[in-house]
């Protein structure tokens, strides 16, 4: 008796490391990110992404910003105010040998919603002057490519679409221009990085 119970305690054992073994070597399939929008943080944002994947094809991804939250090294605009953008991505062709959900090149339509006051650069130095405000909206088809590396991600895209709204005096409206400024058409591009889990 003391032998079968013996047996099976070392069958159990062996099972259960086995188990945990088998569980080393498998890799987890990553289908979440959160990103942050790196040009953003020198044009006066702050942009982060969070991304879920539902299957190795499809995932969403939604953006919120902070305007007013970075260095705007380019407008000086002393901007305030918020940003959203939500997307559906398809994966066309998916990042070989990866274990995430996440890679590869992808085309995704995308909403973006903007609303922030601004100065006219030509009274900065006014501190009664009237900030001026701008409603902006923009639909986009872009196309770009996801690399995930273990944790690690790098997300590079462009795109073009509609946008429409109040407008502004520097045509920029964190997250898109309007290219030529007086005409709907839309542009964007940029890159993300950040960490997949």
């Amino acid at each position: 008796m003391k032998i079968l119970k013996a047996f099976f305690v070392l069958t159990a054992l062996l099972l259960i490391m086995g188990g945990a073994g088998a569980q080393d070597t498998v890799r987890k399939c990553t289908k979440n990110d959160i990103k942050i929008t790196l040009l953003s943080l020198g044009s006066g944002s702050t942009r982060i992404t969070y991304e879920r994947a539902f299957t190795p094809i499809y995932s969403a991804e939604l953006t919120v910003g902070a305007i007013g939250w970075g260095w705007d090294w380019v407008h000086h605009l002393k901007s305030q105010g918020v940003l959203v953008k939500a997307a559906f991505k398809w994966r066309v062709i998916p990042q070989k040998n990866s274990p995430s959900w996440l890679g590869g090149f992808y085309l995704k339509p995308e909403l973006i919603a903007t609303f922030f006051k601004y100065q006219d650069k030509a009274k900065l130095l006014d501190e009664q002057a009237e900030m001026l405000r701008t409603r902006q909206y923009a639909l986009l088809g872009e196309c770009g490519y996801q690399l995930v590396l273990r944790w690690f991600l790098f997300d590079a895209y462009a795109g073009m679409g509609l946008g429409f709204g109040t407008g502004n005096q520097y045509n920029y409206y964190h997250g898109f221009m309007h290219m030529p400024q007086s005409t709907p058409l839309a542009f964007t591009a940029g890159f993300r990085i950040g960490v997949a889990f």
